[in-house]
């Protein structure tokens, strides 16, 4: 396994320490979205390891960006939910940003990569445990995939995800 990897898997569990991703510890679903995102490259493996890190926890975009480099950091900051405590409005901000992300920029790219798996993983974990979550999730769909699609970035992610959606609508 790649160092970078392997150091960024590192810090998300430390970061992550004590949450809990439903019955489970946190890092089981940064595993899920990481294996997702792996034929994506190591870049977005990474990524995928550290993308709740800024949002859930005290570190900051300088912290990675010490660590992992520009890349990773603006990837991840890209990904990052508001401190908005309203879940809508959230959603309406992170949509934008996301929306506006140009996959000629490997930060946006890798972006919209990850987010698609992180919301894969989150669709497959919700359907299995969560009726309200997974509902929460298909209302939310059509907004999430115009603002996180892009034809040709990751396909089969989204055909997973549509299809999942779909099957339970």
């Amino acid at each position: 396994m790649n160092n970078r990897y392997l150091k960024a898997r590192t810090l998300a569990r430390i970061k992550h320490i004590g949450q809990q991703y439903g019955e489970r510890p946190y890092y089981s679903h940064l595993e899920t979205v990481s294996r997702l995102a792996s034929p994506f490259g190591i870049n977005a493996m990474i990524v995928a390891q550290l993308h709740d890190v800024i949002e859930d926890t005290e570190t900051s975009v300088d912290e990675l960006a010490a660590d992992f480099g520009f890349l990773v950091a603006d990837a991840v900051k890209y990904m990052t939910d508001g401190k908005l405590n309203d879940r809508m409005k959230r959603k309406i901000e992170i949509n934008q940003r996301l929306a506006s992300l140009d996959i000629d920029e490997e930060a946006g790219r890798l972006a919209l990569i990850v987010k698609a798996c992180d919301r894969l993983a989150n669709v497959r974990a919700s359907k299995k445990a969560s009726e309200a979550h997974f509902k929460m999730y298909q209302q939310e769909h059509n907004a999430f995939k115009q603002a996180v699609y892009r034809k040709g970035l990751c396909e089969a992610i989204w055909w997973e995800l549509d299809t999942l959606i779909e099957r339970r609508a």
